[in-house]
């Protein structure tokens, strides 16, 4: 009696779509190709790719591409997602479809790593995916407010108009970014200097005036005492200063991730008398030009709203967005929630009130935005001005004490040996 034949079965990979649109992803086992290609379509699945694989290769490449995943995510920077979508949307716009843009911008792409993501959103995209859902599979590179662009944009049909907005409002953020940063760096760099220039003082400077001191005894001025004191502890005593440096860096950098941290953080950059100015200003061109940006393109309020915390880095402006976000879905106005919060200049929310009531709230928002800009610029200037006198007094006071200190001994040696 012949033995029975003994059936065996492989592993296919496949790539298919849901009728919602959804893509999908994932493995069958089956013996013929026409097997696998049937159990897919059992799922209620339109295929799209069905491979043969082997199951530890197929785990091996997930996790594979899990990591190459993040590794193109960590390379690809602020300035290639301006450059991206300032170069899509030319092409976009002279007609070029947008497969053909995606391979070109890929192809001229100044670094392999920029080249090998736009290439991934590229076969997305010829497999049939949306072009806002290929890049929502990038949320570390693409914002939220770019991806609400694209979507409205697809159901327009304005994709070239909408990435030319998204262009320039990534540019205008990195410029307004680069600004702040710019700002913060130089009183940063004054603050290393003076640390590295007491250090070297302390450690390299008074160790050699330390014999000509010692001839005095008792009676070195008290300053002097001080400071040899602290320079000696600060030579000698680093086991104990060092980790407590460290313990006390690791403290602040804990507490400033808490809750309560945060919270102290984010309510002093709204009222620091110098930096105060500043920051609020900087949320507010934010938050304006991006609810004009997503109101033009036909972005619902509510989402517009959800977006917006996004933008906005700060407990306060949270708190405002949480409570907007509940008092829009009730069909409230906007004007009113905002004039509850102070740190919202009354003008903006005189401009808001404004543009709701005649109907054209993107309008004025710009033009809030555009005076949120002047005023940033202004208090960027003013901020600066401001702290480098603070820090030249600063450290014009710690290293004349220091000198001071130690030219008092000096002064009192040459008055006992002069002649009577």
């Amino acid at each position: 009696m012949p033995a029975a034949t003994e059936t065996i079965t492989r592993k296919w990979s496949y790539k298919g779509r849901r009728a919602t649109g959804e893509m999908v992803r994932g493995i069958v086992e089956s013996a013929t190709h026409a097997d696998a290609v049937r159990d897919i379509r059992r799922q209620g699945l339109a295929i799209l790719e069905v491979e043969l694989g082997d199951a530890k290769a197929d785990v091996g490449e997930i996790v594979d591409t899990g990591n190459r995943r993040r590794r193109l995510a960590r390379a690809f920077k602020t300035d290639d997602t301006v450059a991206f979508c300032s170069q899509v949307a030319v092409m976009l716009r002279t007609g070029v479809p947008l497969k053909e843009t995606l391979e070109t911008f890929a192809e001229q792409a100044a670094r392999p790593e920029v080249a090998e993501l736009v290439r991934l959103i590229r076969d997305d995209v010829c497999e049939g995916e949306d072009f806002s859902s290929a890049l929502a599979r990038w949320p570390r590179i693409f914002p939220p407010l770019m991806i609400s662009l694209m979507r409205a944009a697809e159901a327009s049909g304005m994709l070239d108009e909408m990435m030319t907005r998204v262009a320039k409002d990534l540019a205008k953020q990195r410029k307004t970014s680069r600004q702040v940063k710019g700002a913060m760096a130089y009183p940063a760099v004054m603050l290393g200097v003076a640390v590295v220039a007491v250090t070297v003082i302390m450690t390299s400077v008074m160790p050699r005036f330390a014999p000509l001191f010692a001839i005095q005894g008792d009676r070195l001025p008290m300053p002097t005492k001080v400071l040899l004191a602290l320079s000696d502890f600060i030579r000698t005593g680093w086991m104990m200063w060092v980790p407590g440096l460290a313990a006390l860096a690791f403290g602040a950098w804990y507490w400033a991730r808490s809750a309560m941290g945060r919270q102290v953080l984010d309510r002093g950059k709204l009222s620091w008398p110098v930096l105060g100015p500043m920051f609020r200003n900087l949320y507010v061109a934010r938050f304006s030009s991006t609810m004009a940006t997503l109101l033009s393109a036909g972005v619902p309020l509510l989402e517009v709203v959800r977006i917006l915390r996004d933008v906005t880095d700060n407990v306060c402006y949270s708190a405002m967005w949480k409570l907007l976000d509940e008092r829009v879905s009730h069909g409230q106005e906007l004007a009113p929630t905002f004039r509850e919060f102070k740190f919202v200049p009354r003008n903006v929310a005189a401009i808001i009130a404004a543009g709701e009531k005649s109907g054209r709230l993107p309008e004025v928002l710009e033009s809030a935005a555009h005076v949120a800009d002047e005023d940033l610029e202004v208090s960027l200037k003013s901020a600066t001005s401001m702290v480098e006198p603070i820090l030249i007094v600063g450290m014009g006071v710690i290293v004349g004490g220091i000198a001071s200190a130690m030219l008092l001994p000096i002064f009192n040696m040459s008055q006992v040996m002069r002649p009577h």
